[in-house]
Formats: structure tokens, C-alpha cells, sequence
């Protein structure tokens, strides 16, 4: 008679609930949400504030409608995460009507019309951006502009309330606003390349527009990926992620942008310098790591990372969109049943590939 084994691992894990990941989530978020607002742009805070609880009244409707609990779907606090993502990820002075209709993408096409929470195979606040950009393409581009690029002319034609001096920059705003550091390297890159004749001579060479764009990214929204970052390793140390995605996107990130220089001659950003333009640290720990509609397997997450970087490489660097990294999220989502066949042997029984290979003596 064969004795009985007990998995003592896992009866010594305590399995962490929804609600207490979500909040994980959201702390570590603050730190991103308290520069942005203290440096970029105050909005935030009012747009998070209008996002969450248009949220939580859609989900509450939604849910209703499909004739469940309320209380028990609301305490697991996914929709506000989600609505607070889609809010970091689009420009502040996005109009409100248009946010809403944006929570109310991600609450009906983003969720539940899979089924709700763990049904959703595409990340529910990407699926509202993609519609949002598609839908409102000239307000989905309007960034505020931080302190450090004021003396723009381009900046001051756009100043809404605003005095110039006699040196041409303004000495007073209301709100400001313009293109991101990658629009405006795209922009040089198009004059560098493109141009003919250019339309100014001083930003056409490589080196120089890599200068302009260098002294672009030292600015807030530098410090800004910084702070996702912190908020990143903060989430894995929490155990809340996994290093696999987010290591994944950035490693394969810097080497596509270590090489690309190699082969051409337009201006492209420092590999290292690139990993912090942009949304790409909000991208790789928050937004590619959601749990549900991520690769599950240990190998197919660094394959789902992979793929998320090149995508967004080459969305970025030959289409017309500055940053690609929700629309790279969104085709590795299409991926993720092909990823978790060809790594998990029987994904019912969880006895993965992986699995079986960490076992081996």
C-alpha cells in the first residue's frame, strides 16, 4: 500500500485574494501617479477620480444585467485598476466625455463581454485606448508639455492663456500643451530622412537631432519612467508579478535598440536612454503582466515578452504611432492561446513543460 504524499509547498503558501493584489498594484503605482501630478499635470488626479467611479457604476450595471452580486465583483477592485491604467495612458486633457466613453469600452468590450474578470482575453484598459486613439486620433495626441520645454515656439502658439516675454517664452499659463519627447524625435527623424529640402538644416544630422532628443528626455517624463520602475520593483519583490514579462520587454528592447543604429543612418535613441521614453516601464510592469490575459507558462512568458518588444520596436520606429506599446500588448494578447499550447503539455491539469523540466534532477 502506497502512502500518501502532501505537497507541504503548497499548503505553505498563502494564496493572495483579487482585492489584495489590486491594491498591491495601485501602491505601487502612486509613486508614478504622485509625479505625474506634481510635475505634468495636475488633471490626473481629476481624471482618476472621474474614470473609477464612472467604472464602478458601468461594472455595477454590467453586473446586474448579468444577474450577479454587485458587492462581491466591486470589492475585487479590478475595474478601478483598470480604469486608472487607461487614465495614465492617455493625454489629461483627453475631454471627460470622451474618458467616459473610454471606461465604458472597458467596462462592455474589455470585460464583460468575455464573461468578466479571468474570461477577458485582451487587456481591458488597452482595448479602450485602441478605440480611443482610432476614435479621437487629434485629442489622443495632445500631451501636456512639463516646465522644461517652454521656450519652444511651437509650445507658446499652443499656450491657452499665456504672456510671452521679450525673450519669446511664457512667464504665466493656465495649461500647455504638445507633442511627447517620442513625437517630436519621430518628427526629426522625418526631416533627417525624409525631408528634401530639410526643413532645418541644424536638427537633420544624426548626431544632432540624437542631441535634441537627449535634452528632450531629461526632463519630467524622464523621472516619470523612473518611478513606474520603482513601482515595478516594488511589484516584483511583492511577488505580485513575475520577472519573466517585464525582463523580457526590456532586454529585448535594448538589444533591438543597440543594433538598430547599425543598419541605418536616421537618428534613433541610446538603447538605454530608450527603455525610459515613453510608456515602455509602464507597458512592461503594468500593462503586458496583467495575469489574465498574459502567456501563464514560464517559458511562454518570456517568448509573450519578446514579442511585445519587437512589436512595439516596430510600431515605434516604421509606422506613424510614436509609441507602440498597447497596440504590441494587444496582438501578444491574440498570441497568448498559441503561447500556452506550445509551452503547457495540458493546461487542465497544470502539468506544464516547464513544470516537468523543473523537476528533472
Amino acid at each position: 500500500m502506497s502512502g500518501l504524499t502532501v505537497d507541504t509547498a503548497s499548503i505553505a503558501y498563502k494564496r493572495r485574494s483579487v482585492s489584495s493584489i489590486m491594491v498591491h498594484v495601485m501602491v505601487a503605482l502612486l509613486p508614478g501617479i504622485t509625479i505625474y501630478a506634481l510635475y505634468i499635470d495636475s488633471r490626473l488626479l481629476f481624471n482618476i477620480l472621474i474614470a473609477s467611479t464612472c467604472a464602478l457604476l458601468f461594472e455595477s450595471v454590467l453586473v446586474l444585467l448579468r444577474r450577479r452580486a454587485v458587492l462581491p465583483v466591486l470589492k475585487d477592485a479590478s475595474i478601478v485598476l483598470a480604469a486608472i491604467l487607461l487614465v495614465l495612458s492617455v493625454p489629461q486633457s483627453l475631454p471627460s466625455w470622451q474618458l467616459v466613453f473610454g471606461v465604458f469600452v472597458l467596462c462592455t468590450l474589455g470585460k464583460h463581454i468575455f464573461g468578466g474578470l479571468g474570461h477577458n482575453p485582451f487587456n481591458p484598459a488597452m482595448v479602450a485606448y485602441a478605440v480611443l486613439i482610432v476614435s479621437f486620433p487629434l485629442t489622443m495626441t495632445q500631451w501636456t508639455e512639463d516646465n522644461g520645454l517652454l521656450d519652444a515656439p511651437e509650445i507658446i502658439k499652443n499656450a491657452e492663456s499665456s504672456s510671452v516675454n521679450d525673450k519669446g517664452q511664457l512667464t504665466e499659463w493656465d495649461s500647455l500643451s504638445g507633442a511627447t519627447p517620442l513625437d517630436r524625435l519621430d518628427t526629426l527623424k522625418r526631416e533627417a530622412g525624409i525631408s528634401s529640402p530639410p526643413v532645418d538644416a541644424s536638427l537633420t544630422t544624426p548626431e544632432q537631432a540624437l542631441s535634441a532628443a537627449d535634452t528632450i528626455l531629461s526632463s519630467d517624463w524622464l523621472i516619470l519612467s523612473v518611478a513606474w520602475l520603482a513601482g515595478g520593483l516594488y511589484l516584483l519583490f511583492m511577488r505580485i508579478i513575475s520577472w519573466r514579462i517585464p525582463v523580457s520587454v526590456l532586454a529585448t528592447l535594448w538589444c533591438l535598440y543597440a543594433l538598430y543604429p547599425l543598419s541605418t543612418s536616421t537618428p534613433v535613441l541610446p538603447a538605454t536612454v530608450a527603455l525610459f521614453s515613453g510608456a515602455i516601464m509602464l507597458g512592461a510592469f503594468f500593462i503586458a503582466t496583467d495575469p489574465v490575459s498574459a502567456a501563464t507558462s514560464d517559458k511562454g512568458k518570456l517568448v509573450y515578452g519578446f514579442g511585445i518588444a519587437v512589436l512595439c520596436f516596430f510600431i515605434r520606429e516604421f509606422s506613424a504611432y510614436p509609441e507602440g506599446i498597447a497596440f504590441a500588448v494587444l496582438l501578444m494578447n491574440m498570441c497568448v492561446p498559441l503561447i500556452d499550447h506550445a509551452f503547457t503539455r495540458n493546461r487542465f491539469s497544470g502539468n506544464s513543460i516547464d513544470d516537468q523540466t523543473s523537476n528533472r534532477p
